[in-house]
């Protein structure tokens, strides 16, 4: 991987189709010169977006949001549902002004080229991928000729998910796997090395992470789309060979998850999500918690017996001000358990970080299965997907039989059916935050809990309410506040209690038993 960051620090800033004249490029580009940017060099920094500039777009927000972890920096704003535009508003601004524009640039570049076939699906395949992050973020945003350099009319999020569909439809079947075709090869796709038919599995997969995710707001939108994923051709994800995460070179410096919770000592374990490690099975304790979590005592990773716990524990969301001894009284990352994205696979990826798990896709599967819209058995397919999320984490056969046989089978209402299977999802999903956070805005499970400290005075969020969206940046508003939605086109009416489109229910509307009434 190294040699891609060199090949990028050469290239420094680039330029496309500029000049003042066609005399003056003659007069001044060496006949033998290479002046085409390949597309391998642009795919390749914005694969590398899930991790960019982690700590303040994903740990403060999504990361808390969704109770993997907890901050334990006292004063901190985003526990406590506040907005800081120097945090979370660089990803607006890196996808605006980067990532974006290299991806028209790919498109206006080699777009009429049929070699490129394939390099042009994945490209649309992975920006529809981001393209869902940014609108799950925030809801509506400019969409429809974004990136041209030109003020845009917002879109809503409702047309932009059936433009996403219909983009991930046609890429999809475009892709020929032909071995003439370009490839994003030689380390510069960074998940499946320029494998077309696996960027295909994904589609499918991404497909139908998509369809669930409307499944409130559209059902009959998203039966289809789920039955067309199901059905794609390629197929999904089919094993834990086929997972989709990002690897972060061993030699390099990277802003993520080994930094704030080891390094800088900035978070621990949710006490939310030791919770469901412990109350789950009848066998008592996750296996795949020593995977993940240590404790760290005088530097060193330390298990739970030897640190003085009979848990690893967690600390509650939404201190002002953190108890003191936190670092050593709570969990943090294993960096050294055998869990291989913590781990690395001890050559040059020290750290992957996650798009998409093959275990993600049993449990979509089961959800699919359980509202009737594609056959198989949901509590079969729901008991998969807790033995991929077990194989990949590298737990013991026996350990992880032991969990599975200890779960209680899906039963009751679906309500009930669906909570068992979101809780048991969330858990595989980890340190997947930004997916923890959409599948409890869309379903309002797991049972996640209010800041400690409650919600700040200083937030746009209700008091007792749960945060639903990030607000738009600073900058927007300054500049850009004609083309916003008008019932959110000011400081004060731009909440970050405001549900997107497919968030369709209050989480305080849950009954006695903890269930909702609106995911059926």
């Amino acid at each position: 991987m190294n040699k891609i960051y060199i090949v990028l620090l050469a290239l420094g800033l680039f330029v496309l189709n500029t000049g003042c004249s066609d005399d003056f490029d003659d007069m001044n580009v060496k006949k033998d010169a290479v002046v085409d940017v390949e597309p391998k060099f642009f795919f390749n920094t914005i694969i590398q977006a899930p991790f960019a500039n982690y700590q303040r777009n994903v740990n403060l927000y999504p990361d808390l949001y969704s109770q993997y972890w907890a901050n334990t920096v006292s004063g901190f704003a985003s526990p406590r549902y506040e907005y800081v535009d120097g945090w979370i508003g660089n990803q607006w601004k890196e996808h605006y002004t980067d990532y974006l524009r290299k991806a028209v640039a790919i498109q206006e570049s080699v777009g009429d080229n049929p070699v490129f076939a394939d390099a042009l699906a994945i490209k649309e395949i992975w920006m529809v991928y981001w393209w869902s992050r940014m609108t799950d973020t925030y809801g509506d945003i400019p969409y429809f000729n974004a990136g041209t350099g030109e003020s845009v009319p917002y879109t809503s999020q409702q047309e932009i998910y059936t433009d996403l569909f219909a983009r991930l439809d046609a890429a999809i079947k475009s892709i020929t796997g032909d071995a003439e075709q370009y490839k994003y090869d030689d380390g510069y796709d960074l998940i499946y090395n320029g494998d077309a038919l696996q960027w295909r599995k994904f589609g499918n997969s991404l497909r139908l992470r998509l369809a669930m995710r409307i499944s409130n707001a559209d059902p009959a939108k998203a039966q289809a789309e789920a039955q067309a994923a199901a059905n794609g051709p390629g197929g999904l994800l089919i094993s834990n060979a086929d997972v989709a995460k990002v690897p972060m070179w061993s030699k390099g410096w990277y802003d993520y998850l080994h930094q704030m919770a080891w390094n800088w000592n900035n978070i621990r374990m949710s006490k939310t999500f030791s919770d469901n490690l412990y109350n789950q099975s009848s066998v008592g304790e996750d296996p795949r918690a020593p995977k993940w979590f240590t404790y760290q005592v005088d530097g060193k990773p330390t298990t739970k017996e030897d640190a003085g716990f009979d848990k690893y524990l967690g600390i509650e969301n939404g201190y002002n001000l953190v108890p003191a001894d936190s670092d050593k009284n709570f969990a943090t990352i294993n960096l050294e358990g055998g869990y291989i994205d913590f781990a690395g696979d001890g050559g040059e990826n020290g750290m992957y970080c996650p798009v998409m798990f093959y275990s993600e896709v049993k449990f979509l599967e089961a959800e699919a299965a359980l509202r009737g819209w594609i056959s198989g058995d949901a509590n079969a397919l729901y008991k998969e997907g807790v033995q991929a999320s077990m194989d990949y984490v590298g737990v013991d056969g026996g350990d992880a039989i032991g969990y599975i046989d200890g779960l209680a089978a899906l039963s009751g209402t679906n309500e009930a059916k669906l909570k068992q299977l979101i809780t048991q999802k969330w858990l595989a999903n980890f340190p997947n935050g930004v997916e923890g956070w959409a599948d409890f805005r869309r379903t309002d499970y797991p049972d996640i809990t209010l800041p400690k400290d409650g919600v700040s005075g200083s937030s746009t969020v209700a008091a007792g309410t749960w945060v639903k969206r990030v607000r738009y940046p600073d900058n927007e508003h300054l500049q850009n506040e004609t083309n916003m939605p008008s019932a959110l086109n000011t400081l004060t009416s731009d909440r970050m209690d405001i549900k997107v489109w497919w968030d369709t229910a209050d989480t305080k509307t849950k009954d006695g038993s903890g269930l909702m009434n609106s995911n059926f």
